[in-house]
């Protein structure tokens, strides 16, 4: 049997007076070693180009960067100096494949800013600075590992097999309104929102920590098993 393929969804970065397309290739190691082959997807101007992709592919992965512009979940931006944000393209471009795997029932994953992205793509907000938006939330952008619990009956659950585990955490921003069609799969021990998922949809999850830096830890191989498992079609026959 061929290995399923998935696409990556790049960062943008300005080197010398070019942009480029940038990946940490711990996100290709990750679903390599899930058993998936990976491919960096150019960024789309619209859903047409993404349909086009995606009718090429078997699962979509939406990776970490910088924060969304707020004007798309109708706020602005207070502090853009101190946090950088995506540039248009790559926010245009997250939304569109989002939406295109959503309605294909494309397998994806989305991680710390994929989150936020399926998130607001999808009509939910973000928490700007969970220091400020949660003043009793714990430290989530300095690395620390800490506990998770995760909610019974989800995606997320099933795919772990566990109902809680300890996950890692470099996100200044956090879930705020959660968009119509999802659900919380798991929270942080302060209450902070740390997974999320379609609830008409086999595998369409998103999670705010990085699995690609925990690459030895059996909830990240659990979770890429489960996803390149979902990019062929067996997480359905197995619903």
């Amino acid at each position: 049997m061929s290995k399923p393929l998935v696409g990556i969804c790049p960062n943008l970065k300005h080197v010398g007076e070019k942009d480029g397309y940038f990946l940490q290739p711990d996100y290709a190691a990750i679903v390599s070693e899930g058993g998936a082959l990976p491919v960096i997807l150019p960024f789309v101007a619209n859903r047409q180009e993404a349909r086009e992709f995606l009718e090429r592919i078997d699962g979509v992965l939406l990776t970490g960067g910088p924060d969304i512009d707020p004007v798309h979940y109708g706020q602005v931006a207070r502090d853009p100096e101190r946090f950088p944000l995506a540039s248009p393209g790559r926010t245009r471009s997250d939304f569109a494949y989002a939406q295109e795997a959503k309605d294909r029932g494309m397998a994806l994953l989305g991680i710390c800013l994929g989150i936020q992205s399926i998130n607001v793509a999808f009509g939910g907000t973000l928490l700007q600075h969970i220091p400020d938006d949660v003043p009793t939330a714990m430290a989530h952008d300095g690395g620390a590992q800490h506990p998770i619990r995760i909610e019974p009956g989800t995606i997320l659950a099933r795919a772990l097999g566990k109902e809680s585990a300890t996950v890692n955490s470099f996100h200044h921003q956090g879930i705020g309104e959660l968009a119509p069609g999802f659900k919380v799969s798991a929270r942080s021990p302060d209450d902070v929102i740390e997974a999320i998922e379609r609830t008409d949809h086999p595998f369409f999850l998103g999670v705010s920590w990085h699995p690609e830096r925990l690459s030895e830890s059996d909830t990240t191989r659990k979770l890429l098993r489960a996803f390149v498992d979902a990019t062929r079609g067996a997480w359905t026959a197995a619903s």
